[in-house]
């Protein structure tokens, strides 16, 4: 099984970690209704130490992604990124109940249009 393989599957243990249901006892709190638990830690750490590995795997390959870079797509990439992260932002701050969902998917869509390409084997 090759790296990128073992690593997407590190991410989605460490995603089905978080998502169980927990005991409630926070760790800290970020909001009246958000903070993780130790639970939601552990998952946490797993999938940012398999993401980063990920990242560091996609950066070793950046020229790939950069050849569209003047492209329309691109920049709405790019625009699009900017809108998800406000979306999440603002809906943990102020306990907008669903705006980070809308975040998750245009970032996760991004994501991986980003590393598959990236990514992807020539031939």
């Amino acid at each position: 099984m090759n790296k990128i393989r073992v690593l997407l599957i590190i991410i989605l243990i460490g995603f089905v970690i978080v998502v169980l249901p927990d005991s409630d006892t926070r760790l800290f709190s970020i909001s009246k209704d958000h903070g993780p638990s130790l639970q939601d830690a552990i998952g946490l750490v797993l999938i940012l130490f398999s993401y980063t590995l990920l990242v560091i795997e996609a950066w070793k390959q950046k020229e790939k992604v950069l050849k569209y870079k003047n492209s329309a797509a691109f920049k709405t990439g790019l625009f699009l990124f900017g809108i998800g992260h406000g979306l999440i932002i603002a809906s943990v701050i102020n306990d907008y109940k669903y705006w980070w969902v809308y975040g998750i998917i245009l970032l996760v869509a991004l994501q991986i249009a980003v590393f598959y390409i990236a990514l992807k084997k020539d031939g």
